[in-house]
Parts: structure tokens; sequence; C-alpha cells
């Protein structure tokens, strides 16, 4: 490659005033917040047209960029209903049986007695005799 020649990154930030670098750089930050988020994969893409400003000079170029980015989406939560022969959605399956279950209440002790935590004194056992 010709040493001549302005580097791509260089070319980008000149493109639209450095808008078009930093339109990449906030997409491509939300790409990868959006891929940790989901764990799935995402891009990012760079577009660039490329056009003669006019016919009359061949030095003149006209470029034009954009960037878009595919953000991976979080999968919708599903739900498990169980249908009859109607038609209908139901929360319990009706080929289970129902167990008569009830809340037992909760018993509040009638008084409460605190202890309180006191050091134990060490014995001295055989104090140097």
């Amino acid at each position: 490659m010709s040493t001549e020649v302005t580097p791509f990154s260089e070319q980008l930030s000149y493109m639209a005033k450095g808008s078009v670098n930093d339109e990449a750089t906030e997409k491509l930050a939300e790409l990868v917040k959006a891929v940790r988020t989901t764990g799935k994969k995402g891009s990012i893409t760079l577009k660039i047209d490329v056009s003669m400003l006019d016919k009359a000079s061949e030095d003149a170029m006209r470029l034009v960029g954009s960037v878009t980015a595919k953000l991976p989406e979080l999968e919708n939560p599903t739900t498990v209903m169980f249908s009859t022969h109607d038609g209908d959605l139901l929360r319990d399956d009706p080929e289970q049986m129902a167990l008569n279950l009830r809340q037992v209440g909760r018993a509040e002790p009638e008084s409460v007695r605190r202890v309180e935590a006191s050091q134990p004194q060490a014995k001295v056992l055989n104090a140097g005799e």
C-alpha cells in the first residue's frame, strides 16, 4: 500500500465534519451493551456512497456516509397454558388432580422473652499453686 494514501480511519473522521465517525462510535457502544445484555450477536454496517461532484471535474468527490446497527433483541417471555377441545386456554392443566391446599395461619408468640448476653467469667484453674 502506498504511504501517500490517507488512512481510512482519518478519512472517516473527516466525513461530515466527524459526525459519521461519532455516529459509528455511538452505535458501536449501543451494540456492545445489547450484546452483553442478550448474549446474542449483532452487527454494525458503515456504508459510504462515493460519486463525482459534477461531471466537469473528476477530482471533486461527494461522499455520503451512513451507519446502521442491527441490535440483538431479548426474547419475549413465554407462558404455558393448556387448551381445551373447544379452543379455550386454561392456566391449570385440566388433567392434573387438584389438591385442596389451604394456607395455615401463622401463630404469633404471646410474649417475647429477651435474653441479655453476658460475658462469662473464666475460671482460673491451678493459679500457680
